[in-house]
């Protein structure tokens, strides 16, 4: 009897080093998120700008078309948004609704994507030929030219990521999350994930400095100071911030005050809703991170 319970304990013990060893083949064979790396990379010759719902100055929002013109541009990041269909299909669109942005009306969830299509997608008031597109091929048209940035609106994490991994792109993306429950879902399926949380206090800066591994964080207005950006470049976190309100209605009249007191702090991402007009700006002062 006690030649079994011997046995028996060796072989638990074996299965628990089995299983530890996996772990640490897992770290050893994921050691850096593409990402990160490449946002890094690019941070070191100046700011990086990302694109405020794709680049829907010149083509409808969340369309293949403002992600084109995102990529032939040169823009570094795309903030695209993500929901779900009815039907489970995962498509770009910020609202819970369709009627800002296209000729019909309703919410996301009560449509098929196939429903969807009926309707096509505005820019302004001026209805285009542009349709809801699928994150599928937002993903497809970006790979490797543009950074995605996803805001998940309303989506299955688990869905989402056997997306991104079934088209080799599962650390190719950013994706901005902002409750800690669900940045702990998303790093739950992937420790690598580049995860972009929102950090309003001090607590949460610690907290994801603690227990994530993607380096960024995205700071709000109250975060965004000083004392913060020192401490964090120290740090070497990679920090992204908006100027899409009082700091772009400055900016495209002309006014710079606010957009350099911004630029000053040395955050690694701007996200504008003119993302050219930065561009240019951050290349007449050197800071761009375009054309290495």
């Amino acid at each position: 009897m006690r030649w079994i319970i011997t046995f028996i304990l060796i072989l638990l013990f074996s299965c628990r080093e089995i299983s530890v060893d996996k772990k640490i083949l897992d770290v050893k064979t994921n050691k850096t998120n593409t990402a990160v790396e490449t946002i890094k990379k690019k941070a070191v010759n100046g700011i990086l700008v990302c694109a405020h719902r794709s680049y829907h100055k010149n083509a409808p929002e969340n369309s293949l078309k403002s992600i084109l013109l995102a990529i032939e541009n040169q823009i570094d990041i795309v903030e695209i948004d993500v929901r779900t269909t009815k039907d489970s299909f995962l498509i770009l669109m910020h609202d819970d609704s369709i009627g800002r942005v296209t000729n019909g009306n309703g919410f996301i969830k009560d449509y098929t994507y196939s429903e969807l299509q009926k309707f096509n997608l505005k820019i302004g008031d001026s209805i285009t030929g542009e349709k809801i597109p699928l994150l599928h091929d937002a993903l497809i048209l970006a790979k490797g030219k543009v950074i995605p940035n996803l805001d998940l609106k309303a989506v299955d994490y688990n869905q989402l990521y056997d997306l991104l991994k079934s088209i080799g792109m599962a650390h190719d993306v950013i994706s901005f999350i902002g409750k800690k429950n669900k940045v702990q879902e998303m790093i739950a399926i992937d420790s690598l994930y580049a995860v972009l949380p929102l950090s309003k206090t001090k607590e949460d800066i610690l907290f994801y400095l603690e227990n994530t591994k993607s380096q960024l964080q995205h700071f709000t207005d109250e975060s965004f100071t000083e004392g913060n950006m020192d401490w964090m470049l120290k740090k070497g976190e990679l920090i992204f911030v908006n100027t899409l309100w009082d700091e772009d209605d400055d900016f495209i009249l002309g006014n710079t005050a606010s957009m350099d007191s911004v630029i000053a702090l040395k955050p690694t991402i701007i996200q504008t809703d003119h993302p050219l007009l930065l561009i240019d700006y951050l290349k007449r002062k050197k800071l761009g991170s375009y054309g290495h």
